[in-house]
């Protein structure tokens, strides 16, 4: 019986009209292929699955391919040469995975190898994938090679993390970015591949499966490929859901209402069931926050303030909920714990009803006398700047702005959701009630200006405030040892805390 090939190594890219999704990087290869520009050494980077080891592949292929017209970069996948890479007997082509070959003895084995004459082609091309792996006295040891290669080798780094590269890596080397694949470019291809293996699968479940990838097209096919087995009469969402543990969208509406609706006990219910039903719980946070971020777009829309601070609270709740779930030894514990705090809290801020009104009784006139009308109540405001000044508690809304947030992702606009924009002419003041959302922004501040000047113009400038109330202040209060800046700073530097503390006499 032959050995089964998995879906995603039998329809790997052979081509580069077949790598999807990434044809700023496909072209410049096949320029540099035809003009034999081909450098000594490319760095390849970008998230899981998006095609970084297939195109350095077929960068191998094409080089020493016998049958390629001068004319193409494309590998005729006839010749010895490209038979040899497509079945993994290479010997120009060399594959390191630097996560288990990282240390210096690797690389200096690597170093005494990359001067021997290529076996058969006109090249010899090592592949280190996932590069950041390598130790940093690896790296140093890599660089001379990396910078004066013999003429016949070429290396080509993959990473998933490029900011883990030393930057006296990533000089020596040509960069390419591979983008993440779109919803429609992962469809297309795993159309493309349920019909060639007579596969069917209905739209919707189809949709999931893309949606459940996150841009990597490798998942992607491997995510079909779970399914295929269950191909006895189309794929169904249904049976899809099933198998992938995806939790039905209105049952995650329904907890999501729950938790916004301080039901704390329901909402344990609700993901109890879910749970019990096969659901899996990085799923079921992931379908939250989609369904929470698309009700903070619409209350930002409707410019519900109230709204949108509550949603933009549990939005951030369930981002840093994302990231803990998959590390935590009970991660069911920590589900169900976020989530009936943010239901109770819910239920405490929820207003109370107005009083009835009271039965007026007959009263003896009362002589007339002159009250000062209350003046509207002012928050004292902290700019970035470090200068205060005293601004109304409720800005006019800005138009605009809501579509400013739409154009960040996710994250960005995580830390932005809190602030009050004001516009003062070529001046954009963004006011934020909370010191964590203050400095968040002013970090991502890189990532907004952009959108804000194609918004107000080139000149504008942002300036990011805290707002504080004089009543929210702390009093004082008594200073303590932990307060003194050299107990401080030796607790940093030893990471301690302090468990005792003694009087000692002069």
């Amino acid at each position: 019986m032959p050995e089964y090939q998995s879906l995603y190594r039998k329809y790997r890219s052979q081509t580069f009209a077949d790598l999807v999704g990434q044809d700023a990087s496909s072209r410049a290869l096949q320029g540099a292929i035809i003009s034999g520009r081909v450098a000594h050494a490319y760095l390849f980077s970008g998230s899981r699955g998006t095609g970084k080891t297939s195109a350095a592949r077929l960068l191998a292929k094409s080089l020493n391919c016998t049958g390629r017209p001068r004319s193409s970069a494309e590998p005729c996948n006839r010749c010895e040469s490209c038979l040899d890479v497509m079945s993994g007997s290479a010997l120009d082509l060399i594959e390191i995975d630097a996560a288990s070959n990282r240390g210096i003895d690797d690389v200096r084995d690597l170093r005494e190898k990359v001067n021997l004459a290529p076996a058969r082609g006109p090249y010899k091309v090592y592949i280190i994938d996932e590069a950041h792996g390598l130790t940093g006295d690896a790296f140093n040891a890599l660089l001379k090679t990396l910078e004066e290669p013999p003429p016949h080798a070429v290396f080509v780094l993959c990473t998933t993390d490029a900011q883990k590269m030393p930057l006296t890596v990533i000089g020596r080397c040509q960069h390419f970015v591979f983008r993440r694949h779109s919803e429609e470019m992962i469809i297309g291809r795993l159309t493309h591949i349920a019909k060639a293996e007579k596969v069917a699968v209905d739209p919707e479940a189809m949709q999931l499966i893309a949606r459940t990838a996150q841009g990597s097209m490798r998942d992607a096919v491997g995510l079909l490929d779970q399914l295929v087995p269950l191909a006895s009469g189309p794929i169904s969402l249904e049976g899809a859901r099933s198998l992938l543990g995806i939790a039905d969208p209105r049952v995650l509406d329904s907890l999501l209402d729950h938790v916004l609706g301080g039901e704390a006990a329901s909402a344990l219910d609700e993901l109890n069931r879910i749970y019990a039903a096969g659901g899996e719980l990085r799923q079921v946070v992931r379908g939250l926050m989609e369904g929470c971020r698309d009700r903070l777009v619409a209350a930002l829309t409707k410019r519900d303030q109230v709204a949108a601070r509550r949603l933009s609270a549990v939005l951030d709740a369930l981002l840093h909920l994302d990231g803990e779930v998959r590390r935590h030894a009970e991660p069911r514990l920590l589900v169900e714990a976020t989530l009936a705090r943010l239901a109770v809290e819910a239920e405490t801020t929820q207003p109370t009803p107005p009083a009835p009104p009271a039965v007026p009784t007959a009263a003896p006139p009362a002589v007339p006398t002159a009250v000062p009308t209350a003046a509207p109540p002012a928050l004292r405001a902290t700019s970035a700047q470090g200068g205060e000044e005293l601004r109304p508690a409720v800005p006019a809304p800005v138009t605009g702005w809501s579509e400013v947030l739409e154009k960040l992702n996710r994250t960005v606009r995580a830390a932005y959701l809190d602030a009050q924009p004001e516009v003062d002419g070529s001046m954009l003041v963004l006011w934020f009630r909370y010191g964590f959302h203050h400095k968040k922004a002013q970090e991502q501040s890189a990532q907004l200006m952009p959108h804000v000047r194609a918004w107000l113009g080139d000149d504008v400038k942002i300036d990011y405030r805290l707002r504080d109330t004089e009543t929210s202040k702390p009093g004082p209060r008594s200073a303590s040892p932990e307060d003194d800046p050299f107990v401080r700073e030796i607790v940093k530097r030893f990471d301690g805390r302090v468990t005792r503390v003694k009087e000692v006499s002069e």
